[in-house]
């Protein structure tokens, strides 16, 4: 298995790296997303898209992705 997935065709991700997934519509993520809301940490790789999941990486940075929770699930295991 490749130690990085392409989730969008501009966008590669470490596997390894990434914590949590979770839908853009879930109470833990609507915190997430609030408290680092200033941090700096919270980076869109929507391109204008609607958003629908975030992934947390270990460093603490929060991706916002416009692919729904089943399209990473199988980007990340394929």
């Amino acid at each position: 298995m490749k130690k990085v997935f392409k989730l969008t065709p501009n966008v590669y991700i470490p596997r390894d790296r990434i914590v949590a997934i979770l839908p853009i519509s879930s109470s833990i993520a609507r915190k997430i997303r609030g408290l680092n809301k200033n941090s700096g940490k919270i980076v869109n790789i929507t391109y204008g898209s609607e958003a629908k999941t975030i992934l947390i990486m270990d460093s603490g940075h929060i991706l916002v992705s416009d692919k729904t929770l089943k399209e990473v699930d199988e980007a990340l295991w394929k």
